[in-house]
């Protein structure tokens, strides 16, 4: 079940925080030029979303009209992707070459330090409900790949690039291809 609330609202605007030091290396002067990094938008879009959805409930989603000058603004700043609101993504985000564009559908549920490398497809085949599309932590798509759920994507595992998912992947597993296969298992003491 969802939690709504000004608290897990305000968890959003940490997450987003967090993100940005990521993208900037928490180096001052590449906070100076944040705002041309298209990433950066993607990320300050999804959150204020996310934040937002949290903080209303579901009448965000009628609401969203008023907002749509801010993020028509941050739209201009960052490059084309959607990513849904309802989904809920864990701290650490990171899309690099966001240029190629994303998207990350509503019933999703994304672990921490999910790396996205451009291109990626977050979706599914046929309906689904929460929970039947599942990424565990520090899970990593290269370029162009897709996962279509229903999925379950284990902890730590790499989807190289161009691959499409179509099944459950055990965690520690690097796979490629279409239909993905495992390359090989990582080994389970490293992170």
């Amino acid at each position: 079940m969802e939690r709504f609330g000004w608290r897990v609202a305000i968890e959003q605007l940490r997450f987003l925080r967090h993100e940005l030091c990521l993208l900037t290396h928490d180096k001052p002067i590449r906070w100076l030029v944040l705002f041309f990094e298209p990433s950066a938008g993607v990320l300050i879009s999804y959150r204020l979303d996310r934040c937002f959805y949290l903080l209303c409930g579901p009448v965000w989603t009628a609401l969203r009209i008023l907002a749509f000058p801010l993020f028509l603004f941050l739209r201009l700043l960052s490059c084309r992707h959607e990513i849904c609101f309802k989904a809920q993504i864990g701290q650490g985000l990171q899309v690099w070459h966001s240029t190629l564009g994303l998207a990350v559908h509503g019933d999703a549920i994304v672990g921490k330090n999910c790396i996205l490398y451009g291109g990626n497809s977050i979706g599914v085949r046929r309906g689904i409900r929460r929970g039947e599309l599942v990424l565990g932590d520090d899970v990593v798509l290269g370029i162009n790949s897709c996962i279509l759920g229903p999925a379950r994507i284990g902890d730590r595992v790499v989807i190289g690039a161009g691959a499409i998912v179509v099944s459950d992947i055990p965690q520690n597993t690097v796979v490629v291809g279409v239909p993905v296969r495992p390359v090989n298992s990582k080994r389970s003491d490293h992170p």
